[in-house]
């Protein structure tokens, strides 16, 4: 054998690359050298036992795992030989598929989906699908990722639609059975088959709807990356002979990260090498397998089914040799000790318990450094504290650089306060933006030129237009011209083409709106015939922004034109996909993107090398390594995160997978952080504080607890050590939000007042800015339109009834609606069609319920105009009912479905309540909603005794909205918002 090959390893890992023969599990603990084991272990098979290259299959959770491993090998290998299959398993199937997939009839040429295009290839055949629960017409969007995500999942299982389908209606009949069982021995039925019926029924939905997905990517000559290896593994199942061709063809299999691949990629192993779940196997196969893996840093598996695979493994090759790796090259034995004391709370759910086996990993440093745990008051605290040990420790006597030293965040939010302090004391950071390309203010710019250019009414991005570097109008100026819309009844871009020869228009900025319009013009022409990119590159040239991008030659300029060419990348993308590639499709394509909240993630890894701080999630740092690691924010329901319900779960009697005896999640969890403290080398700090948002104090993480008892952390309170001022790395950070008090008519706040701009406010009072102070339009909206069209037909049904009671019948009503349906702002024709059949459905059962005998209002969609405090408080009640004991119920309609009253409904009834008693002068004893999607009327259980108070109330949110400086509150609300365009906190 060669000596080389051998030389610096451990005797472990040496018998681990000189087993040649049968099957091979490696147990490979952190910093253990898997990678170069496995590397050598190739090379040694071509070098020693003469296997041609092109006869080993190296199979790697990620691209990353596998660029790397590729990289190794080639500089040991002599120049010249056979392609080494070393992919990823997705890369692996999809070139089976390309190679072999016509045999069961599947066209090679294939177009493979990434998440965004499922999301995309989804919503554009959305009615297609026979949805119910799943495609909600107020929101038919809302369940498409769960769907997808779903989809993967089952096919993870190598569940087929028909299995799935199967399964369902089974699951149907046997509900169904109970309800005629329930019948005849008259048991309440509602009790025991109301959430089983609806369970099946959504269980089948999304059955039916697999089904459907999976014909019409065949019929579109489409996959997910779910499809690669499901067709692989019904090519093999299906073929013997393509088994046996790939059989032959791969003598020695090798598997990274085991731990972490599904049920279908262990199968697809399992064929591959001869063998079966059962152990037996095929003679005319070698079974010539080796896997690495170590349970205890499985973080992406289903339901924590950590051992599932090894467990199964050891089963389908009982007689399999296993090997232990536990010399650590990375790790101070302090690190190791109590990371492996941590890790042991997740026993009986392991390896090491269940097999006996020791993995306690032995460090070849002799240096011993404290763990030290940080405890602060604030977490403002806690984050100037690991800027300053960071500026302390570099540079230093050990010659660190920034990029030894690592904060390691459970979440991405979690990363943003460390981020801006690096930043403010000027410490180079590396952070993977999760919120993606597009929230990149120059990337915001292009997506407003596209959009712009398709619509010139677009007012939203007009406003970021004309604030582009080549146009350079202050937000200021830019909110002067809304005014003079607003006030004129029209749009800013007619506002810009009438006003030119004006001077009021715009004082000043003349040159300016010249510029833009020429400029406009000229693209605008330009796009004619030509695609997006071609128009985008037009656009970008004969602004100059390239030029004085180009010209800055800075850093923040350089990352600039980094984005911009990956924004271009987007946009070759869609030109490949798409049959039209014009600027106005590509804009379609950019609001679906806006829609899927799927962030466009850039490739930022080449930045990964630069001498900077690393900020990573704790998901992504697996299989890095830093000196330095502060573990940051460990505080329960922060790390460990709060479980979340999957929305829609995989049936457990369709799985295969061996799960966990304790709770998943917590051993989940616990892997992640065992995970993030073997990543340090010889200093590793874990922090935490008692207040993070808000006012309640945080309980800090049962793990320090746990990790604690080992003996082997140092803990300290810092206290109240550091005052947070304006010249602190974590001083409140300002959005570069417009000043809208300063630019909005003095005289907005004074106007008249509803609900729903407090509503608004208490949201996001910079929306509440943009919509009620500079009235930037937004464009119409389904969900709004359906409403008015059914409150509408409901008004004018009233009415006739109020003059003619004898003549009302649903005929009336179904013209009333067909006269008031407005048909705009729907996703298509299929999604107003279906909204417009909900909407009789609903008015039928509406006319059914409370048609024998009717009740004639009082009154019908009264307006009123109620004085609070020097405001004027507008609003208008659906409708009044008067009461056999001569008070009266308000009602307002919800065209949701049912709900608990909440505050916002409660604050919105009493000052109904308030207007009937002050206004009309008639006294309210009941408030009611009324939920017509189920024809559900839940009403206040009481009025308020005080209604006066209602008045303290608004008064109280019509001063906060005087003094307000209307500063962005980001949040989930973020993601459905007309204003993301423009908002600098999106």
């Amino acid at each position: 054998m060669n000596q080389d090959l051998l030389e610096n390893l451990n005797d472990k890992q040496k018998a681990a690359v000189m087993h040649n023969r049968g099957p091979l599990l490696i147990i490979a603990g952190a910093g253990t050298g898997k990678t170069r084991v496995i590397t050598s272990k190739i090379l040694h098979l071509i070098q020693n036992d003469k296997m041609k290259s092109s006869e080993i299959l190296a199979l790697t959770f990620t691209e990353k795992a596998s660029a790397e491993m590729v990289e190794r090998v080639d500089i040991q290998m002599p120049l010249g030989y056979e392609e080494v299959w070393i992919k990823t398993f997705h890369g692996f199937c999809d070139k089976v598929l390309r190679e072999s997939g016509h045999e069961i009839g599947l066209d090679p040429n294939y177009k493979l989906l990434d998440k965004l295009q499922q999301w995309v290839f989804v919503k554009e055949r959305l009615f297609d699908f026979d949805l119910k629960y799943f495609r909600p017409l107020g929101n038919p969007n809302s369940f498409i990722n769960i769907l997808t995500t779903h989809f993967g999942r089952i096919k993870e299982e190598f569940i087929t639609p028909a299995e799935y389908v199967e399964y369902a209606k089974k699951m149907v009949a046997e509900v169904e059975a109970k309800k005629s069982l329930s019948a005849q021995e008259e048991i309440d039925v509602k009790s025991v088959l109301g959430v089983e019926l609806e369970e099946a029924g959504k269980v089948l939905e999304a059955a039916l709807a697999y089904q459907k997905y999976q014909e019409l990517l065949l019929v579109e000559n489409c996959m997910d990356f779910g499809d690669l290896s499901y067709y692989v593994l019904k090519l093999f199942e299906e073929r013997p002979s393509v088994l046996a061709h790939y059989q032959e063809r791969f003598k020695y299999i090798l598997v990274d990260e085991f731990q972490d691949t599904n049920y279908a990629q262990f199968r697809l192993l399992l064929l591959l090498s001869g063998a079966t779940d059962e152990g037996t196997s095929s003679p005319d196969v070698e079974r010539n397998i080796c896997v690495v893996g170590d349970d205890d840093q499985s973080i992406f598996r289903w339901r924590g089914a950590s051992l599932s695979n090894i467990l199964q493994f050891k089963k389908a090759f009982p007689d399999s040799e296993e090997i232990v790796l536990t010399e650590n090259y990375r790790s101070n034995q302090n690190i190791l000790d109590a990371s492996h004391k941590f890790i042991k709370f997740n026993d009986p759910d392991r390896l090491e318990y269940k097999s006996g086996i020791s993995k306690e990993l032995k460090s070849q440093s002799q240096e011993s450094i404290p763990i030290k745990t940080m405890h602060f008051a604030h977490y403002k605290e806690e984050v100037n504290f690991v800027i300053d040990e960071i500026t302390k420790a570099v540079p230093s006597k050990e010659g660190l650089t920034h990029s030894d030293i690592a904060i390691l965040v459970r979440s991405n939010a979690a990363a943003i306060p460390f981020a801006e302090a690096l930043k403010k004391a000027g410490i180079p950071y590396y952070i993977r933006n999760p919120k993606g390309l597009m929230s990149y203010e120059e990337v915001k710019d292009l997506a407003a030129v596209v959009r712009a250019l398709a619509d010139s009414s677009d007012n939203i991005a007009l406003m970021r237009l004309l604030q582009f570097p080549a146009f350079a109008i202050p937000m200021k100026d830019v909110v002067g011209l809304y005014n003079k819309a607003h006030s004129g009844h029209t749009d800013v871009f007619k506002i810009i083409e009438a006003g030119l020869d004006d001077e009021t228009t715009l004082p000043g900025f003349e040159d300016s709106l010249t510029k833009f319009l020429d400029l406009y013009a000229r693209t605008l022409e330009f796009s004619k015939n030509r695609g997006a990119g071609e128009v985008i590159d037009f656009f970008l040239r004969e602004s100059g922004y390239l030029v004085e991008l180009a010209r800055e030659f800075s850093a923040e300029s350089q990352e600039k034109l980094n984005n911009i060419t990956a924004f271009s990348k987007i946009v070759w993308g869609f030109e490949q996909n798409a049959t039209d590639h014009s600027v106005f499709d590509f804009a379609e394509y950019l609001k679906m993107i806006d829609e899927s909240n799927i962030p466009l993630v850039e490739d930022k890894s080449d930045e990964m090398d630069n001498d900077a701080v690393k900020i990573i999630t704790t998901h992504g740092a697996k299989g890095l390594e830093y000196d330095t690691v502060f573990v940051v924010n460990l505080v329960n329901y922060k790390f460990p995160i709060l479980n979340k319900k999957d929305p829609l779960h995989v049936p457990l009697e369709l799985t295969k997978e061996i799960f966990p005896e304790g709770d998943f999640h917590i051993e989940e969890e616990r892997r992640l952080f065992y995970v993030a403290c073997t990543r340090a080398k010889r200093r590793l700090v874990l922090t935490y504080s008692d207040k993070y948002q808000g006012a309640r104090k945080w309980k800090k993480s049962q793990f320090l607890d746990e990790i604690g008892e080992s003996g082997l952390v140092e803990e300290i309170d810092m206290g109240e050590q550091l005052e947070i001022g304006e010249s602190s790395p974590v001083a409140p950070k300002a959005f570069d939000s417009p000043k809208i008090i300063d630019t909005a008519p003095r005289n907005a706040l004074n106007r008249s007042l509803s609900y729903s701009q407090i509503d608004t406010f208490k949201m996001c009072p910079l929306k509440y800015g943009y919509r009620y102070l500079l009235h930037v339009p937004v464009p119409p909206i389904h969900a709004a339109n359906f409403g008015t069209s059914l409150h509408e037909t409901l008004k004018e049904f009233y009415r006739i009834m109020k003059e003619a009671p004898t003549s009302v019948s649903f005929d009336v009503m179904k013209e009333l609606y067909e006269r008031n349906w407005i048909a705009t702002g729907y996703e298509s024709l299929a999604h107003e069609d279906a909204r417009k059949k909900q909407g009789l459905e609903m008015l039928a059962a509406f006319y059914e319920k409370n048609s024998d005998p009717w009740v004639i209002p009082e009154h019908i969609e009264k307006n009123f105009n109620l004085k609070i405090g020097e405001h004027m408080f507008t609003g208008r009640i659906d409708r009044i009912d008067k009461l056999p004991d001569g008070t009266f119920e308000v009602i307002d309609y919800k065209t949701s479905k049912s709900k608990a009253l909440n505050v916002q409904h409660k604050l919105q009834m009493s000052i109904y309540a308030l207007a009937c008693r002050d206004i009309f002068g008639i006294p309210a004893s009941k408030l009611s909603l009324y939920f017509l999607e189920d024809g559900v009327k839940t009403s206040m259980k009481k009025v308020p005794a005080d209604l006066d108070s209602v008045r303290s109330d608004v008064l109280h949110y019509i001063e906060e909205i005087k003094a307000s400086d209307f500063v962005p509150t980001p949040g989930f609300h973020c993601s459905f918002c007309d204003y993301r365009l423009i908002c600098p906190a999106v």
